[in-house]
Protein backbone atom coordinates (compact mmCIF):
# COMPACT_ATOMS: atom_id res chain seq x y z
CA UNK A 1 0.00 0.00 0.00
CA UNK A 2 1.65 3.21 -1.20
CA UNK A 3 1.34 6.42 0.77
CA UNK A 4 -0.28 9.32 -1.03
CA UNK A 5 0.88 12.89 -1.18
CA UNK A 6 -2.06 15.18 -0.43
CA UNK A 7 -2.55 18.14 -2.76
CA UNK A 8 -5.23 20.75 -2.14
CA UNK A 9 -6.90 22.14 -5.26
CA UNK A 10 -6.12 25.83 -5.89
CA UNK A 11 -8.59 27.83 -7.99
CA UNK A 12 -7.44 30.17 -10.79
CA UNK A 13 -7.11 33.04 -8.29
CA UNK A 14 -4.73 30.97 -6.16
CA UNK A 15 -7.26 30.38 -3.37
CA UNK A 16 -7.64 27.00 -1.68
CA UNK A 17 -11.41 26.48 -1.23
CA UNK A 18 -11.16 23.36 0.95
CA UNK A 19 -8.61 24.94 3.27
CA UNK A 20 -10.87 28.01 3.56
CA UNK A 21 -13.87 25.76 4.28
CA UNK A 22 -12.02 23.80 6.97
CA UNK A 23 -10.79 27.01 8.60
CA UNK A 24 -14.43 28.12 8.97
CA UNK A 25 -15.82 24.95 10.61
CA UNK A 26 -15.73 24.36 14.34
CA UNK A 27 -12.62 22.83 15.88
CA UNK A 28 -13.94 19.27 16.51
CA UNK A 29 -15.15 18.96 12.90
CA UNK A 30 -11.88 20.40 11.57
CA UNK A 31 -9.81 17.99 13.69
CA UNK A 32 -11.87 15.01 12.51
CA UNK A 33 -11.57 16.12 8.88
CA UNK A 34 -7.80 16.47 9.19
CA UNK A 35 -7.58 13.03 10.79
CA UNK A 36 -9.49 11.55 7.83
CA UNK A 37 -7.13 13.31 5.42
CA UNK A 38 -4.30 11.71 7.38
CA UNK A 39 -5.92 8.29 6.89
CA UNK A 40 -6.09 9.02 3.17
CA UNK A 41 -2.36 9.80 3.17
CA UNK A 42 -1.56 6.49 4.87
CA UNK A 43 -4.07 4.15 3.22
CA UNK A 44 -4.72 5.68 -0.22
CA UNK A 45 -6.96 3.53 -2.40
CA UNK A 46 -7.36 0.95 0.39
CA UNK A 47 -9.52 3.36 2.43
CA UNK A 48 -13.14 2.12 2.62
CA UNK A 49 -16.51 2.82 4.25
CA UNK A 50 -17.33 4.24 6.70
CA UNK A 51 -14.30 6.52 6.34
CA UNK A 52 -14.43 6.88 2.56
CA UNK A 53 -16.69 5.96 -0.34
CA UNK A 54 -16.56 5.96 -4.14
CA UNK A 55 -19.01 8.41 -5.77
CA UNK A 56 -18.42 7.68 -9.45
CA UNK A 57 -16.14 8.88 -12.18
CA UNK A 58 -12.85 9.56 -10.45
CA UNK A 59 -14.45 11.15 -7.39
CA UNK A 60 -14.34 9.74 -3.85
CA UNK A 61 -15.53 11.17 -0.56
CA UNK A 62 -14.15 11.31 2.95
CA UNK A 63 -16.96 11.12 5.50
CA UNK A 64 -15.98 12.83 8.78
CA UNK A 65 -19.05 13.55 10.91
CA UNK A 66 -21.46 15.73 8.90
CA UNK A 67 -18.77 16.94 6.50
CA UNK A 68 -17.96 15.57 3.09
CA UNK A 69 -14.56 16.05 1.47
CA UNK A 70 -14.40 15.10 -2.20
CA UNK A 71 -11.12 13.98 -3.71
CA UNK A 72 -9.54 12.08 -6.60
CA UNK A 73 -6.39 10.09 -7.16
CA UNK A 74 -4.00 11.48 -9.76
CA UNK A 75 -1.19 9.25 -10.91
CA UNK A 76 0.31 6.77 -8.46
CA UNK A 77 1.39 9.35 -5.92
CA UNK A 78 -1.27 12.01 -5.39
CA UNK A 79 -4.66 12.41 -3.75
CA UNK A 80 -6.13 15.78 -4.73
CA UNK A 81 -8.58 17.33 -2.26
CA UNK A 82 -11.12 19.08 -4.49
CA UNK A 83 -14.18 20.19 -2.54
CA UNK A 84 -15.75 20.13 0.93
CA UNK A 85 -19.22 20.85 2.25
CA UNK A 86 -21.53 20.17 5.17
CA UNK A 87 -23.87 17.25 4.52
CA UNK A 88 -27.57 18.20 4.36
CA UNK A 89 -29.06 15.06 2.80
CA UNK A 90 -28.31 11.33 2.71
CA UNK A 91 -26.96 11.38 -0.85
CA UNK A 92 -24.22 13.66 -2.11
CA UNK A 93 -25.97 16.30 -4.26
CA UNK A 94 -25.14 16.20 -7.96
CA UNK A 95 -24.05 19.87 -7.91
CA UNK A 96 -21.35 19.01 -5.35
CA UNK A 97 -20.10 16.14 -7.54
CA UNK A 98 -20.13 18.37 -10.63
CA UNK A 99 -18.10 21.03 -8.82
CA UNK A 100 -15.52 18.40 -7.79
CA UNK A 101 -15.40 17.09 -11.38
CA UNK A 102 -14.86 20.61 -12.74
CA UNK A 103 -12.08 21.27 -10.23
CA UNK A 104 -10.47 17.93 -11.12
CA UNK A 105 -10.56 18.83 -14.83
CA UNK A 106 -8.97 22.21 -14.04
CA UNK A 107 -6.32 20.55 -11.88
CA UNK A 108 -5.52 17.95 -14.55
CA UNK A 109 -5.07 20.65 -17.18
CA UNK A 110 -2.28 22.23 -15.11
CA UNK A 111 -0.89 18.90 -13.88
CA UNK A 112 -0.53 17.43 -17.37
CA UNK A 113 0.99 20.65 -18.70
CA UNK A 114 3.76 20.33 -16.11
CA UNK A 115 4.55 16.65 -16.71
Amino acid sequence: MAKKTIVFYADPRGCFPVIDFLAAVDRPDRQKALAYIGYLTEQGEALRRPTSDYLGGKIYELRPRQLRILYAFVGQQYAVILHAFRKQTDAVPEREKRLAQARLADFLTHYEANQ
